[in-house]
């Protein structure tokens, strides 16, 4: 684990994605609770011993990073430290440094605030088809929030992309992309209004094409591994006489599930050994599946075929690279 909170906060974000296939997810610490004060005070002491033998012969880097400036922030990554191990989750809802990625909930939780505050009325009241710019990074480009009924959808148009393909999909970094505050300045230039049209266009031919993948059932199916095929028809064609029905369409259902290379090598070595009978091998093979902890495959939802005029667009924003003077 790491010693510094943020970069703990940083691990979940990688688990807690927006949009993620699981209902829900647990994240746990668990802290060595009887060595944990000894733990943090050898680490002060060798950050502190560090940074006096570097000021004293001038080495730039240390071996522990950051190890020179731990003496005046040390103090304050072990509150945080503390405070995880007091399940103060205050920490995780608020976020680490600037720097850090989000996790979804931490944007969930910027929302909450925000609707909570004197800004509800604005963000209740804006109208369909608002749009705005800033200056910030180092991408140009064209931000949307669009809607199909219920389902919200984000994309950005880089400032040259010509195609729906080259438009960035994935939620989380659009919402990065556009992170911003109250005081951030608005700037729209002219040219990036006259773009917005195109771009649009290709953000909804990108969103349409997107959903209509959805509407064919043959998309839906999970590409199972040849291993899990021959393990399934195997388990078909010889079914433990022990084992209820419910368990062996549960193990079916798991084998058509996605697999992770590690969990299929763990299966594969169940499928090569040597057992005295076919129903030994179903038997090993069904406690192997079991133990992988992987869920059944379940279908997902099916979606309506839908035309360009149903996608509609709830807002964007014109992003102009900084020092690009566009």
């Amino acid at each position: 684990m790491p010693w510094n909170p943020m970069r703990l906060i940083q691990r979940h974000g990688r688990i807690d994605r927006l949009l993620s296939q699981h209902k829900r997810v647990f994240l746990r610490t668990i802290f060595p609770d009887d060595l944990l004060d000894d733990l943090l005070q050898l680490e002060e002491r060798v950050r502190r011993k560090l940074a006096l033998a570097a000021a004293s012969v001038g080495v730039a880097d240390t071996p522990i990073e950051g190890a020179p400036l731990r003496d005046e922030s040390f103090s304050e990554t072990r509150d945080e430290i503390e405070r995880i191990r007091n399940e103060e989750t205050d920490i995780f809802e608020k976020g680490g440094t600037d720097s850090a990625a989000q996790t979804g909930e931490e944007y969930r939780q910027e929302l909450r605030n925000a609707l909570h505050s004197n800004l509800r009325q604005d963000i209740v009241e804006l109208p369909w088809k608002a749009g705005s710019g800033m200056v910030k990074g180092r991408r140009s480009g064209h931000f949307f929030c669009a809607k199909v009924g219920e389902r919200t959808f984000l994309r950005f148009v880089p400032e040259k992309a010509t195609q729906p393909e080259e438009l960035v999909e994935e939620m989380g970094t659009c919402l990065r992309l556009i992170e911003c505050t109250e005081t951030t300045e608005r700037a729209v230039a002219d040219s990036t209004l006259g773009r917005a049209y195109d771009a649009w266009k290709l953000a909804r031919e990108n969103i349409l094409a997107y959903w209509n993948f959805y509407t064919d059932p043959r998309n839906l199916q999970p590409k199972v591994r040849p291993l899990n095929l021959r393990v399934d028809e195997f388990l078909l064609a010889n079914p433990p006489a022990d084992v209820d029905q419910a368990v062996l369409d549960r193990v079916s259902d798991t084998l058509a599930s996605p697999w992770l290379m590690r969990e299929e090598n763990k299966l594969r070595e169940v499928w090569k050994e040597e057992h005295p009978s076919n129903q030994a091998k179903a038997l090993a093979i069904i406690k192997a599946v079991k133990e992988t902890g992987i869920e059944p495959f379940e279908q997902p939802e099916r979606f309506p075929r839908i035309y360009g005029d149903e996608v509609r667009l709830v807002c964007w924003l014109a992003i102009q690279a900084e020092g690009s003077g566009a």
